[in-house]
């Protein structure tokens, strides 16, 4: 009866894999045909308000900007000259091709962008579900139950997410990456992990924070020192090739006009962060100091961070990926809907958080104030930008209340995990 019974248990296996597949099919199709219903429907909803709007576009993420760059890339004349465009030029070579061709075939290309951001998660979510499957249960534990279509629709339906597709953000080429990069690196596939990471990093300069933890995964549990370096290394000469890739497709300057911008903060443009409101109102002999301070608050995080959650370098990675959210120069709500994207993928640590209920409100007061405030400032002369800076720091704040909540989940059920009998213990930190 025992390979009868194994073969039964095989078989549902076999079965609810099969209906898993389906389902994440479905959820694939729908986000898509949703996103793409709207492109075609409302084409005047997309070109003329969302592309504008400062909470889901900025200077280093605009289409506008994208489109005029690949103009002036395609009557002979560098996109890098005229101080407006400073993307990538991976991001030329994508849509080189499509400048040509109806904007349906673009609107496609970021369908197809967000859909496979999606599938990637759904594979993180299933890769870390096989990795704990791996491992001896703890007593007590809530076994991990968000399924991977579950994983893809809170991704692919959050507004956040849909707002920013239809906006044509082209952060979502980062998110990409950053997903591909983390992904690679939980399936301990060392050298597609660089490359992602690399890319995201020519994309989007902060997602190089990440190799720290891949570096990480790539050491084992052991924490293999030469592994990790060799990973680091393998980081650094991606960088440098896709360095010399772009300096022999637009030259040199490309790297003033994207990298040094992002650091320096060079265009104050409005947006959801911390940086634009202070240096307008910063002295400039103090300018460059304040600079150094607001990119090194964000970039400090790396090291610390993965090495304190070294245990679970994907968590790392994901804590790293609302930092980057909360921090960057350069901020937009797709930020966000990446790191509420992860999420999901840690379900067993819902249990253990302490403010849901706190972050979740100041996370939704401050998305809905901003085109309030925005509207009184900009529209209605009636407010100015003390208004829309508050919404901001409200947002920050929720994303930052949530990343201390979920850093402290971890712990906990670390401690939980090394001590069964502390379990209903209140741990005070002095």
């Amino acid at each position: 009866m025992a390979p009868k019974a194994a073969a039964a248990r095989a078989q549902r296996g076999s079965g609810a894999t099969s209906a898993e597949s389906g389902r994440l099919a479905w959820a694939l199709l729908a986000g898509s045909a949703l996103r793409l219903g709207i492109f075609l429907l409302f084409p005047g909803l997309v070109a003329h308000y969302l592309s504008g709007r400062v909470e889901l576009s900025t200077p280093v993420t605009s289409y506008k900007r994208l489109v005029e760059g690949l103009h002036l890339s395609a009557h002979g004349v560098s996109p890098y000259d005229g101080g407006v465009f400073h993307q990538s030029p991976l991001l030329l070579l994508l849509f080189q091709p499509l400048y040509y061709l109806p904007d349906v075939f673009t609107s496609a290309v970021y369908v197809a962008a967000d859909a496979l951001v999606a599938l990637t998660l759904a594979k993180i979510a299933t890769a870390r579900k096989a990795g704990a499957a791996q491992q001896p249960p703890v007593p007590g534990e809530t076994v991990f139950a968000c399924a991977p279509s579950t994983v893809a629709m809170l991704y692919l339906f959050n507004p956040l997410t849909v707002a920013t597709a239809l906006a044509k953000s082209t952060v979502i080429f980062s998110h990409l990456s950053v997903a591909g990069a983390l992904y690679f690196g939980v399936r301990r596939r060392v050298d597609l992990a660089v490359v992602c990471a690399a890319i995201a990093t020519h994309l989007s300069l902060y997602p190089a924070m990440l190799i720290a933890p891949l570096a990480l995964l790539a050491g084992g549990a052991q924490r293999r020192t030469g592994a990790i370096v060799a990973a680091a290394s393998k980081f650094v000469a991606a960088l440098v090739l896709l360095h010399v890739l772009c300096v022999a497709a637009y030259g040199a300057q490309y790297f003033a006009a994207t990298v040094d911008f992002t650091l320096r903060v060079a265009d104050l443009q409005p947006n959801v962060g911390l940086f634009w409101y202070f240096f307008i109102e910063i002295f400039d002999e103090f300018r460059s100091f304040f600079i150094v301070v607001f990119q090194l608050t964000a970039l400090a995080f790396a090291i610390p961070v993965s090495w304190r959650f070294r245990q679970d370098p994907l968590f790392a990675g994901t804590m790293l990926v609302g930092v980057i959210s909360a921090l960057k120069s350069y901020p937009a709500w797709g930020d966000l809907a990446l790191f509420l994207g992860l999420l999901p993928v840690f379900e067993d640590l819902l249990k253990y958080l302490q403010y849901t209920f706190l972050s979740a409100n100041l996370l939704l007061y401050g998305i809905g104030l901003a085109p309030v405030f925005w509207h009184l400032w900009i529209e209605q002369g009636s407010g100015n930008a003390n208004f829309f800076y508050a919404a901001t720091l409200v947002y920050v704040f929720g994303q930052i209340t949530l990343l201390f909540d979920l850093g402290t989940a971890m712990l906990r059920r670390d401690l939980d995990m090394r001590r069964p009998e502390a379990r209903a213990h209140v741990v005070v930190q002095e």
